[in-house]
């Protein structure tokens, strides 16, 4: 049943099992918020990372899965929360995507773990986009190892639809992915689609919808009764679902999705209801946040079918909404599981919900706004708008600049597109450094000038307002030519405000190489000069030499922040007093252990 006493963060279920570590992730979003986003690579650090690391944290378990990480989502619908340096790492790690019909909806998780030469392979299929939304959402996890022998066939039929959505996804990407990040993908929906699942505790039937593919069909939606939780419903979405119910159909929404639905779809054996915040609010199992405050959900944004038939329960979860462009245009994915009805049945479901539902007697009739309209033309002119690939080229001078241009063969395609539209762009990190319109076409750039390293990114924010004054914006990823190599040292360099917080950096980048490092009292050394300008240097030294020659990255790491501070003015403030010294010796005997070249880490 759907039991909403039984509560879990996306970052519980994407941490790796006992003794595993992060192969390869790809996750899927309908909206992206950039600031969410940043978490989700400390979820496979969370055994590492604590809070007092703070960005440096995140900067260091955001750069390490830089290349094991890949997030999808629509184009037109990627945000910013707070602004933030870091979403710098990010720029290989997200990639926005459109389709032809419909939009990209999916919400999954397919990740690879692994221990050596075991791997370990788990599922996540959510109602939920990565931001940061706190409303109700469903989550279906599943872990699974590569089936063997007579499992093979039945593993590679039932996960086919899983397999085909990944093998999908570079080719939906607004801006090419590189062969081999695509490589990659194409290699983990090989495996994917080879897992032996391991099936939730008393279900007996499991399976994938891929909605939206080639040759994706509906699955089977008769029976006697329904349950359908959605909060956004058409009428003729609800009129596909209903169609082969022989009796009730319970249907839990949004009140405002209920009452603009038609007259004629509210009748029969229709029973409407809506999730009761009241009840929410009073929920003792409420997650909490960091001050221990009672952090209730709120809202509905689960999506979810259960049908009951004569085989048992039908259960579809995942993203795909009660509407016809859910169920006949969009990429969806939805998983289908079977279980016996007087447990995961529309009764079980409801009593377990219990009094987080409250009938609504919904008319019916209500029309959208012009306001509402408007909003929804303007989205959808700005998703649009988001499919045009622009190009960022990175000049070098006194300062650097960006030429900025977008593709020839979209010249008359955008100028339709801004028919009533006032265009406005700016790089993400600059709000002030952009131009009215689109920027320039192919050989005639725009161009932004007078950019400091840190300010060079392919994150730009594209605004788009009607006539009406209703404003909408979004964040597109450009395609960034002539990048320079040191601007995320840069970044790196800009968190490290003091000796101490270099000394922490240091921490985090040896902890690859498997160095426990020392944190302070005797012997302490620099950690100590770090604090106390005490001038010790003998734990920080035997820590570094016990990274000499290790087969991780972990020193080499160190040597490239390291080199940058050195050409820069603050780098006599931030590295501990000797350092240099130190480091100049430790580096010697580690190009000799590995023969490694001064230029070439």
């Amino acid at each position: 049943m759907l039991d909403p006493q039984t509560r879990a963060a996306l970052s519980e279920q994407l941490a790796p099992p006992p003794g595993f570590e992060l192969g390869h992730a790809v996750g899927t979003s309908f909206t992206l918020d950039l600031e969410t986003a940043l978490t989700i690579p400390l979820s496979f650090a969370s055994h590492r990372i604590s809070a007092s690391d703070g960005n440096l944290g995140i900067l260091d378990a955001v750069r390490r899965a830089a290349d094991r990480i890949d997030i999808f989502a629509q184009a037109g619908e990627i945000s910013m929360g707070g602004r933030s340096d870091l979403v710098a790492f990010l720029e290989r790690i997200v990639h926005p995507v459109t389709v032809r019909r419909g939009l990209f909806h999916p919400k999954v998780w397919f990740v690879e773990y692994a221990s050596g030469d075991e791997r370990a392979y788990r599922f996540i299929c959510a109602s939920r986009n990565l931001t940061a939304d706190r409303s109700w959402d469903v989550v279906v996890r599943l872990d699974g190892r590569i089936a063997g022998g007579d499992k093979i066939e039945g593993a590679t039929a039932r996960n086919a639809p899983l397999a085909a959505l990944l093998r999908r996804l570079p080719e939906l990407a607004v801006q090419p992915l590189d062969d081999e990040r695509k490589a990659r993908i194409y290699t983990l929906a090989d495996r994917i689609g080879t897992v032996d699942w391991e099936w939730p505790d008393g279900i007996r039937g499991l399976s994938f919808h891929a909605l939206g593919l080639a040759g994706a069909t509906l699955p089977e939606l008769r029976g006697q009764r329904a349950l359908i939780i959605s909060p956004f419903v058409s009428d003729d979405g609800l009129a596909t679902l209903r169609r082969g119910i022989r009796t009730d159909t319970h249907l839990i929404s949004r009140a405002d999705t209920l009452d603009r639905l038609a007259p004629a779809s509210l009748g029969g054996r229709l029973r409407t209801a809506v999730l009761d915040d009241a009840a929410s609010l009073l929920d003792q199992d409420a997650r909490t946040d960091d001050s221990g405050a009672l952090e209730p959900l709120t809202g509905l944004h689960a999506k979810a079918i259960i049908i009951d038939r004569q085989d048992g329960a039908q259960i579809l979860l995942g993203s795909a909404n009660a509407t016809g462009a859910a169920l006949r245009d969009n990429i969806e994915v939805m998983v289908g599981l079977t279980g016996p009805v007087p447990r995961f049945g529309v009764q079980a479901t409801l009593e377990a919900m219990g009094a987080l539902v409250e009938n609504y007697a919904a008319q019916g009739g209500k029309q959208p706004t012009e306001d509402e309209e408007s909003q929804y033309r303007l989205e959808r002119a700005l998703r649009s708008l988001a499919d045009i690939r622009i190009t960022a080229r990175v000049l070098t001078g006194d300062s650097y600049s960006l030429a900025v241009s977008r593709e020839e063969r979209t010249a008359a395609r955008a100028d339709e597109l801004t028919d009533g539209i006032s265009v406005h762009w700016h790089l993400l990190t600059r709000p002030d450094a952009g131009g009215r319109g689109l920027p320039g076409v192919g050989d005639d750039p725009s161009m932004v000038a007078d950019l400091a390293l840190t300010d060079i990114t392919p994150f730009m924010v594209l605004s788009a307002r009607d006539l009406e004054g209703n404003e909408r914006r979004t964040i597109v990823l450009a395609q960034l030519i002539d990048d320079v190599d040191t601007r995320r040292d840069a970044i790196i360099a800009r968190q490290l405000t003091d000796r101490g917080a270099f000394v922490r950096l240091l921490m985090l980048l040896l902890e690859l190489s498997g160095q426990q490092m020392p944190t302070g009292g005797a012997g302490a050394g620099f950690f100590a000069a770090a604090g106390a300008g005490g001038d010790e240097g003998a734990g920080l030294f035997e820590s570094l030499v016990r990274a000499v020659g290790s087969g991780h990255g972990g020193l080499a790491d160190v040597r490239r922040i390291v080199d940058y501070l050195l050409t820069t003015d603050d780098g006599g403030t931030v590295l501990p007093a000797g350092f240099a010294e130190l480091w100049a010796a430790v580096w010697a005997a580690h190009e000799q252990l590995t023969g490694t070249e001064k230029d070439t880490a």
